[in-house]
């Protein structure tokens, strides 16, 4: 995830070095995000195919080369939007496979805290973004910045290496049929519930700034926000295996909430600001795990497969929100945006709302 979010972190940075604006350096996350969104349901079919710890190797080999590549050659816009795609589309197929990897690998009755954890990688990578903007990319430039957070993913590559004989073979899965017309419907749900979340990860700090905050502070805003999130995704995860609780009811409550969190955003007054930064944070970006953990749940005979559908979503918010609040933002300012924001947050959980009270998220493919 690190890619997306690091370039929208550092934006300020690379419109200086690249001579052009904020948003066209932030349509790299939409890039990012667009590319995730063709790619993730072939991705999940491609890791059942591979097996998941081979999949998530090649996929973090693959990002932290990106990341090298754009801090050495990225003297363009277009270089930069180029290695971001091949970025996203290593996070397509990665997604799905660690959904897969942890079916296989992680016992039932503790699936929800292991979704939990696995979800807390994009607040994890907003955290790391948002500290690499005081502690590296003011002093030595969003290039080293981009070069240095290459090493994570090194790191992941070896552990998966070096873990490799502990895991349980991969199990033989047949080919897997057409998606039900109810995952298409919570894929949908899942689009507009992410749309917010990822203008807020791609736009806080520059929105921030325009609301009166410093761009250190902005920064440091991000990663609080950032480590809420990612208490709120573990310890959902935890309460969902003590209550046995796969649905999707907890993700629409948390979307209204976070909803209320946007509307402080858009007041544009600078406590208001930090206390509906959080909020937008903590509970509108807090349910991700539950949903995955709930497709998993009601698709285990093919959860990769299912998980790149729902994925996809996810991917079409994450490119869109982005893309529609820099254009809103451009148009009527960041109040508006955030305003936008809310609305789509509210339409998402009505969605899920209506499919859970309708029954039809059933582990149903035809």
């Amino acid at each position: 995830m690190l890619p997306g979010f690091l370039v929208g972190a550092l934006s300020l940075q690379i419109r200086g070095d690249l001579d052009v604006s904020v948003e066209a350096v932030i349509a790299g996350v939409t890039v990012f995000f667009l590319t995730g969104a063709l790619a993730a349901g072939p991705g999940g079919r491609f890791a059942e195919r591979v097996g998941a710890a081979t999949a998530m190797r090649g996929c973090v080999l693959m990002t932290a080369a990106c990341l090298v590549a754009a801090s050495a050659l990225a003297y363009s816009l277009g270089v930069l939007l180029a290695l971001l795609a091949v970025a996203g589309l290593a996070n397509a197929v990665s997604q799905p496979a660690i959904n897969l990897f942890m079916a296989e690998q992680v016992p039932v009755e503790r699936q929800g805290l292991a979704f939990g954890i696995k979800q807390s990688a994009i607040p994890a990578a907003i955290l790391v973004s948002g500290l690499a903007l005081p502690a590296l990319g003011l002093t030595l430039g969003w290039r080293a910045t981009f070069a240095a957070c290459a090493l994570g993913p090194l790191a992941v590559a070896a552990a998966i290496r070096r873990s490799a004989h502990r895991l349980r073979p991969a199990e033989e899965r047949p080919r897997a049929p057409r998606p039900s017309a109810a995952l298409l419907l919570i894929a949908v749900g899942a689009a507009l519930a992410s749309a917010g979340p990822n203008a807020l990860g791609a736009y806080l700090v520059a929105s921030a700034v325009d609301a009166g905050i410093g761009e250190g502070a902005a920064g440091l805003l991000a990663a609080l926000g950032s480590v809420l999130s990612l208490v709120v995704r573990v310890l959902l995860g935890v309460r969902a295996d003590r209550r046995r609780d796969y649905g999707f009811a907890s993700v629409a409550v948390l979307l209204v909430a976070g909803a209320g969190g946007f509307g402080l955003l858009a007041t544009e007054a600078a406590a208001p600001f930090v206390v509906g930064a959080l909020l937008a944070f903590a509970l509108g970006w807090g349910w991700p795990g539950l949903f995955n953990l709930a497709v998993v749940h009601s698709h285990r005979e093919a959860p990769g497969a299912a998980t790149g559908i729902s994925q996809t979503g996810i991917y079409v918010g994450a490119a869109g929100g982005p893309a529609a609040f820099g254009a809103v933002s451009a148009a009527a300012g960041y109040a508006a945006a955030w305003g936008v924001a809310a609305a789509l947050a509210l339409a998402g959980a009505a969605v899920i709302a209506l499919a859970g009270r309708q029954g039809i998220l059933r582990p149903s493919w035809r």
